[in-house]
């Protein structure tokens, strides 16, 4: 059985509530011999909102991409360390995850921004040390400890809670796609549903509640719409693939996204927003335009890239679009969970996008 067959739940031990982090010592008194793996702004934020560490835990900063160069060279580093912790966002947590794994320890994760839900999920997203996607990486077990903070998440960049939104939200319209297409018995079964029911739960609360919550982190308040909002990234969006397997990951937006990271200029771009624009290809592949003009009004809210400008796609458009699709068509790639499209499919899909946000701009 491959490992997206597997039905996974979510962290081992989860707890979101204001002020958490300061507790971190207690959770981890069973273990001897900590390793913090971490990034430098992240490491920065979180030792300020904590006060102080452990003298004697070891801890590794780490920048770049999660990449199986950067795992097998910090893993060789962590002689004796008998448990994780990831203190970052979705590449420092992904990075963590897949030390712990090598190393076949436990991992506690603390998401730093409410990005993605890598603090929640038992799998890594493997890039090339220049940020080619490369594969998803599946691992034995999922967190021992997941923590959120909201006074702590309150204060983080405001770009990548918008890419958390994007990331999130694209759970419902992937899974619909996988589920609605697949015509076979276990796209039926209790935990698949259960994953559909979930992901309509979260693109319900976000729709709600996101913009919101993007307000309230601008000003530093944390309500309920800020809490709900990064439960739903950062956790709830974990249990669609966790309950639903392949039926419940990445398909048609993610492939897109894919295809997106061999284009240099898009390197600066965060994930969720790359990964919100294809969701608005995935539905121009299937021609549901009216979904599309739905979100528009939304997507222009939370300032998510909806054509090739705004992707930082100037210049040799037309080499750029046959390289995104001709990654998206890929047979080992997502989109294929949603049917089969070809690169010409693409890119007149691509090109939907273009005319239809053209027409907005007029």
């Amino acid at each position: 059985m491959q490992p997206e067959d597997i039905v996974r739940s979510g962290p081992n031990q989860y707890i979101c509530k204001e002020g958490i982090l300061k507790e971190l010592s207690s959770f981890l008194s069973p273990f001897q011999s900590p390793t913090i793996i971490t990034g430098y702004k992240s490491f920065q934020a979180f030792s300020q909102y904590v006060d102080s560490i452990p003298i004697d835990w070891q801890v590794i900063q780490h920048t770049g991409y999660s990449s199986q160069q950067a795992v097998d060279q910090i893993s060789q580093t962590c002689t004796g360390t008998d448990v994780i912790v990831g203190i970052g966002g979705g590449l420092v947590l992904d990075t963590a995850k897949a030390i712990a794994n090598q190393l076949n320890i436990e991992v506690v994760l603390i998401p730093t921004v409410a990005g993605t839900c890598a603090a929640s999920t038992p799998l890594s997203v493997i890039y090339s040390p220049e940020g080619v996607f490369e594969r998803v990486a599946y691992h034995r077990r999922s967190s021992y400890l997941t923590l959120i903070d909201p006074s702590f998440l309150i204060h983080a960049p405001i770009d990548y809670l918008k890419s958390g939104i994007g990331d999130t939200l694209t759970k419902w319209y992937e899974a619909e796609a996988i589920i609605r297409n697949a015509n076979d018995e276990r796209s039926q079964s209790l935990f698949v549903q259960a994953a559909l029911s979930q992901s309509v739960f979260i693109r319900d609360i976000l729709l709600k509640e996101s913009i919101e919550a993007v307000q309230n982190s601008e000003a530093g308040n944390v309500t309920p719409s800020f809490t709900k909002t990064i439960e739903a990234v950062i956790t709830l969006a974990g249990t669609v693939g966790g309950f639903g397997g392949r039926y419940g990951r990445m398909s048609g937006a993610h492939a897109v996204h894919n295809g997106l990271s061999f284009i240099e200029e898009t390197h600066t771009i965060l994930h969720g927003q790359k990964v919100a624009f294809g969701i608005l290809v995935q539905l121009a592949l299937e021609n549901r335009l009216d979904e599309i003009e739905a979100l528009l009004s939304y997507y222009q809210k939370l300032g998510f890239p909806t054509n090739l400008a705004e992707l930082n796609i100037v210049d040799n458009q037309p080499e750029a679009l046959h390289k995104i699709a001709a990654h998206a068509v890929n047979p080992k790639e997502s989109l294929q969970l949603m049917g089969s499209y070809t690169v010409d499919e693409v890119i007149a899909a691509i090109n939907v996008l273009e005319n239809l946000t053209a027409m907005k701009q007029v």
